[in-house]
């Protein structure tokens, strides 16, 4: 029988480590159910919906409990628009930059593509280097971009950076903050623009 957990906080910051010292790597948010894997002392190692593997502390959540496996319980959300994308992207504009973070409390550039998408019903996986591997988002060429679409950045051929294309050439984006940046303006986004990827499948499937 597998083990899962409650939060019982608006946000949870979750580790890589057990240690509050230890690098914050992403988020879980209220009432999200995780999976434990494993327990030192007041740490738990947990799976989230996503896969994605972290240390929350025992602080952040309801009285452990055991339940069978039968699923995330994760919410069912009726497909948006790529207007109502944009729209909800709007929204957190000028929220700060947060390495781990995916709420309104801060983001950091995939957990905002993470959060947004999900507002709109399409499962992303958390890090921009897993998102760019999403199944069914198509590589495109820049003259064929529409809004929604994805822009992956890289260094030394790893991407490390992900922004939402809203049109006229601007990109939404968590870097310093949630902010809109014209593309043609930022020469240093540009040479390390490495993929462009269309969501028109996972959005309309």
């Amino acid at each position: 029988m597998e083990k899962y957990c409650v939060v019982k906080t608006i946000v949870a910051n979750l580790y890589k480590q057990p240690s509050f010292t230890s690098e914050l790597v992403t988020q879980a948010l209220l009432k999200e159910k995780l999976l434990i894997l494993d327990q030192k002392n007041n740490w738990y190692k947990i799976k989230q919906w996503d896969n994605y593997e972290s240390w929350i502390h025992s602080f952040y959540l309801l009285e452990e409990k055991q339940a069978t496996s039968n699923g995330w319980d994760i919410l069912e959300i009726e497909k948006k628009s790529v207007n109502e994308l944009i729209s909800y992207a709007k929204s957190f504009l000028g929220v700060p930059y947060l390495w781990g973070g995916k709420s309104s409390l801060g983001f950091d550039c995939s957990g905002f593509v993470q959060t947004i998408f999900k507002m709109c019903g399409v499962n992303m996986p958390r890090d921009a280097s897993q998102q760019i591997l999403k199944r069914d988002l198509i590589e495109i060429d820049y003259k064929d971009i529409q809004n929604g679409d994805l822009l992956f950045f890289s260094e030394k051929k790893h991407v490390n950076h992900v922004a939402i294309y809203i049109g006229n050439n601007e990109i939404i984006h968590s870097s310093g903050c949630v902010k809109i940046e014209n593309l043609k303006d930022n020469k240093k986004l540009n040479q390390k623009l490495c993929k462009i990827m269309s969501i028109t499948k996972i959005i309309n499937e």
